[in-house]
């Protein structure tokens, strides 16, 4: 059987090896060049697809699983699209949501800029470079941390933010605390524990720093956990319903 993978996360990597483990022919889609340096044995395509790019690559397949980032909202909507087009099962495959206690939750980076602008203290912003700019209005109380590829150091390049971190992931709880240190703000989004969530989370707490957590978007948040997958993968892909489909 012939099974698409439209990944980008540690998680879609391993889902992507158990399938070919069972005898699956695998691609895994990915959106960057980075994304594509950390998969090894298996099909890659590289590159942000749009719905007809997408309907191509899935079109002689059997089976597509949505592993792209819980917010990744609009790659998200893309790929249901196509297999809907293409009348393909359409699988999602979601993170397990943060129980945390004691934050504010926000819709979005703006709405996370706007609570931030008239409080006192420095602001750590680990949300990703995306939306970046949006925190340039608070930018002399801002510090934050990035991906270290050529792509986003361009993007950040005339950003007015005062203090720019390119690294690359996972980060311990210890570097967290290094880096966090001296901001009273943390700024992140629910990644899940396999996006370090959890490390993030203590070491912000450990600090005293109040936690703006910016909420999942409501598309692609239904759909199985990768523990629901494997137990599923392990018998006849046909007894898989569509969850998290249109």
């Amino acid at each position: 059987m012939k099974a698409v993978v439209f990944s980008g996360t540690g998680d879609g990597r391993r889902l992507c090896g158990l399938l070919a483990e069972r005898g699956y022919d695998v691609t895994v889609c990915v959106a960057t060049e980075y994304g594509a340096s950390l998969v090894s044995g298996i099909r890659v395509l590289a590159g942000r697809l749009e719905v007809s790019g997408m309907c191509d690559v899935i079109r002689d397949c059997d089976i597509v699983i949505d592993a792209t980032h819980p917010y990744a909202e609009q790659a998200t909507k893309n790929i249901r699209q196509a297999c809907e087009s293409e009348g393909k099962k359409y699988l999602r495959l979601v993170r397990e949501e943060t129980d945390c206690r004691n934050c504010v939750y926000v819709a979005d980076a703006a709405e996370a800029a706007e609570y931030l602008f008239d409080k006192n203290g420095d602001v750590f912003v680990s949300t990703g470079s995306k939306e970046l700019w949006m925190f340039e209005l608070i930018g002399s109380r801002v510090r934050a941390r990035v991906l270290d590829t050529d792509e986003v150091h361009e993007k950040c390049r005339n950003l007015k933010i005062r203090s720019i971190l390119f690294k690359m992931p996972p980060f311990s709880y210890e570097e967290n605390l290094k880096d966090f240190s001296g901001c009273r703000y943390l700024v992140t989004k629910d990644s899940g524990k396999a996006g370090g969530t959890d490390e993030k989370l203590r070491a912000a707490k450990s600090l005293g720093m109040e936690i703006v957590m910016i909420r999942r978007p409501g598309e692609g948040r239904e759909g199985y956990t990768l523990e629901e997958l494997e137990n599923k993968l392990q018998g006849d892909s046909n007894d898989i319903d569509n969850r998290g489909s249109v």
